[in-house]
């Protein structure tokens, strides 16, 4: 718990700091700077020989983690107009949960055959030798009117902060986001055992049930949402809220399936469905993001949205775990459906409002780099 903790407590702190970094500075050389310290710290891991050195360890991988999504996420942005940039950035996702995936199959056979201090060192030089090739082949866009070195320094976190507050649409979707994350996190943690206690599995087959269902359709799901967006989403930004809003009405509802307690397959099939139909919503909401703020606004607003999404989270595991011991996790389980519900109203809210947000951008100078600025008025006819 201590060691969990201390890492996912830092990452997500961190991430505020680190997105408006990548606003001020070059975000591909944060990129290449924080794979490089995270490498570092992922072989550290394996020499640590007491409790306090390994949080401690944790502590530094979190910091320096936490710097990559809201870097890399914005600087994909600005290499991808609106009718790419979906599938990038859903490709980018997807490549982290494959990831996923596959560190926890692999990692599992490594620390089983050479022990746990031999995979955290093979991953650690793996690092090292990915940021090499990052450094050679990842690049910041030209230089243009908002993200040129006289326009970066005049980056105020305070003033990025403040924008933020005083943009109702970006406030509604950051409220979706916490909504999701708080039903996903309680899924993470506590499906499996939901799957060894009521289905009597062994401890490896919950474990793969409770996170194959999940972590497989999400990526299929993104991937989807992504393609959608770009389709149709690239010449009327209005539509991207309108598809997340009708996916989690859809998927609201499916969870309460465990009210009924069904047989293993019409459960895990209800749990696929739900994590592909909201995955596919919730692929949208980093491009609202990207339609509403200007380059060097969108780093800070995607580390706000990780630092929330920790937050809600980690509150959603522990009234998971209270939900148990009163009603049991089936329960729980189906609490996420009006935890969603209330995503597609949040959802609601900022397609409702977002055409205020767009014809203020519109108004308040194309010169920050707001490539949909010029056009705005025609795409929300």
């Amino acid at each position: 718990g201590l060691v969990g903790s201390a890492f996912l407590w830092a990452y997500g702190i961190g991430c505020p700091f680190a997105g408006f970094l990548a606003d001020r500075f070059s975000r591909s050389r944060i990129i290449v700077t924080s794979l490089t310290l995270w490498s570092l710290a992922t072989l550290g891991v394996a020499y640590v020989h007491t409790l306090r050195e390994l949080v401690l360890a944790r502590v530094l991988l979190g910091i320096f983690e936490c710097a990559y999504i809201p870097a890399a996420l914005a600087l994909i942005a600005d290499h991808h107009g609106p009718s790419t940039r979906g599938v990038a950035i859903s490709l980018n996702l997807a490549g982290m949960s494959g990831g996923m995936i596959a560190a926890g199959t692999l990692s599992g056979y490594v620390a089983q055959t050479w022990g746990w201090r031999y995979a955290f060192s093979l991953l650690g030089w793996f690092g090292l030798a990915l940021a090499a090739v990052a450094a050679l082949t990842v690049h910041d866009t030209a230089p243009t009117v908002a993200n040129e070195p006289g326009a970066r320094n005049t980056v105020s976190l305070r003033a990025n902060l403040a924008l933020l507050a005083r943009t109702p649409t970006y406030q509604l979707v950051l409220l979706q986001s916490m909504l999701n994350s708080a039903g996903v996190w309680m899924f993470w943690q506590w499906l499996p055992l939901y799957y060894q206690e009521t289905y009597k599995l062994s401890l490896a087959g919950a474990g793969f049930s409770g996170t194959f269902m999940l972590t497989a359709t999400a990526l299929v799901g993104i991937l989807l949402g992504g393609y959608a967006s770009d389709r149709f989403g690239k010449d009327k930004p209005l539509r991207r809220p309108l598809i997340m809003t009708i996916c989690y009405f859809c998927a609201a509802p499916i969870l309460l399936v465990f009210l009924a307690q069904p047989g293993y397959a019409v459960l895990s099939a209800s749990v696929a469905l739900f994590s592909l139909v909201r995955s596919f919503g919730q692929a949208n909401e980093n491009l609202i993001l990207c339609d509403l703020l200007a380059p060097r606004e969108r780093s800070t607003a995607l580390g706000v949205f990780l630092l929330a999404n920790v937050g809600a989270g980690s509150i959603a595991i522990l009234v998971a775990a209270w939900l148990r011991g009163i009603h049991g996790l089936g329960f729980a389980f189906a609490c996420i459906s009006g935890m969603v519900l209330a995503a597609a109203l949040s959802a609601l809210g900022a397609y409702r409002r977002m055409p205020r947000d767009l014809a203020r951008v519109a108004g308040s100078a194309p010169d920050l780099g707001r490539e949909q600025a010029p056009s705005v008025c025609a795409k929300l006819k």
